[in-house]
């Protein structure tokens, strides 16, 4: 019986399914430490980042563009370096991704110092996240990194569509007495956001054999993951025309933008269907606790009586179980 993962490599290697040259120290490194111990390592390694954070800035002083331009390439550069060095350890692997997030936000500071001070225009911000995101996606050699690094795209997507197409001094909805937008505008902003990201996460499952096969799998499936995330929750964290505002009475009636929470419930049942394509119980479980969080907010901004929003949520509840009732007998044997 096989009880362990160098005796599963071993049988492995005996069938012929993998050289002789695989990494068996790297397995039974990471097979070997206990979870509490990984916690505690990365706990530690985020310790060790923020110190050594702490000491650059005192000893740098990173006030102007010209020195964010300088500590942000070598922050990046040590954190591509530690990746390189050790990939299984779990407090440098920490401790590279501390450093790569503020080295992060140092070259957006310096670009944005440079390119739009006087603007300061928060699409143009947005657009260098975004180059910066695809970027790292391609050259940090670490899977949390590079997950981290395709949500952070599409939020940055997210926020050059809202303040890039309607400038925050154009649509100031969510202030008192500003003007909801129309039905036309919800619908354009939510799918010139979201449909682009939920097209590359179509064409990256459909294309899985391909990428697999040419050896891509290190770049890709970790964006992957990094989509359906953004899919699932990205609304909420981009809050494009301030849509999250229902914690706030004053702006409970939200008009139109009511429907982003309901458009977003679906994306998250559509990154549902590619977590379970990918075969991720981790991603499934994300998608469901963000369509629920997507409905509560929708039940909150649609700004109705609440004779209307129970008899709009018995309409969607009886909507659900028809569809789940459907795939159950779609799948049954």
């Amino acid at each position: 019986m096989i009880a362990t993962a160098a005796e599963l490599l071993d049988e492995l290697r005996a069938r012929g399914l993998v050289p002789d040259g695989a990494p068996a120290a790297a397995v039974e490194r990471a097979a070997g430490r206990p979870w509490y111990i990984g916690l505690m390592l990365g706990a530690a390694g985020w310790v060790a980042g923020v110190f050594l954070l702490v000491f650059v800035m005192l000893l740098f002083r990173p006030d102007s563009s010209a020195s964010a331009f300088f500590i942000g390439p070598v922050l990046l550069a040590a954190a591509w370096g530690l990746f390189r060095v050790d990939r299984e350890g779990a407090f440098v692997s920490q401790l590279a991704l501390a450093l790569s997030i503020a080295g992060q936000f140092a070259v957006v500071f310096a670009l944005g110092e440079t390119f739009f001070k006087s603007s300061h225009s928060i699409a143009g911000l947005a657009f260098i996240a975004l180059l910066l995101q695809v970027a790292l996606i391609a050259v940090m050699p670490n899977r949390l990194h590079r997950t981290m690094s395709a949500l952070f795209a599409c939020v940055a997507w997210a926020l050059l569509v809202r303040y890039g197409v309607w400038d925050q001094s154009e649509t100031p909805y969510g202030r008192p007495g500003a003007m909801a937008p129309s039905l036309g505008y919800a619908l354009l902003g939510w799918a010139l956001s979201w449909l682009p990201v939920a097209g590359l996460l179509w064409l990256a499952i459909l294309r899985e054999p391909a990428w697999m096969a040419g050896g891509r799998q290190a770049i890709v499936r970790p964006a992957t993951v990094g989509l359906v995330v953004a899919l699932a929750v990205g609304t909420l964290l981009s809050q494009p025309f301030e849509s999250f505002t229902w914690l706030h009475s004053s702006n409970a009636r939200q008009g139109w933008l009511a429907i982003w929470p309901l458009l977003s419930a679906l994306a998250a049942l559509g990154g549902l269907a590619a977590a379970f394509a990918l075969g991720h119980r981790g991603l499934t479980a994300t998608c469901v606790v963000a369509a629920l969080m997507h409905a509560s907010h929708f039940y909150y901004a649609m700004g109705a009586s609440l004779l209307l929003k129970s008899a709009t949520m018995i309409v969607l509840g009886a909507l659900l179980l028809s569809a789940a009732h459907y795939l159950r007998q779609r799948t049954s044997p």
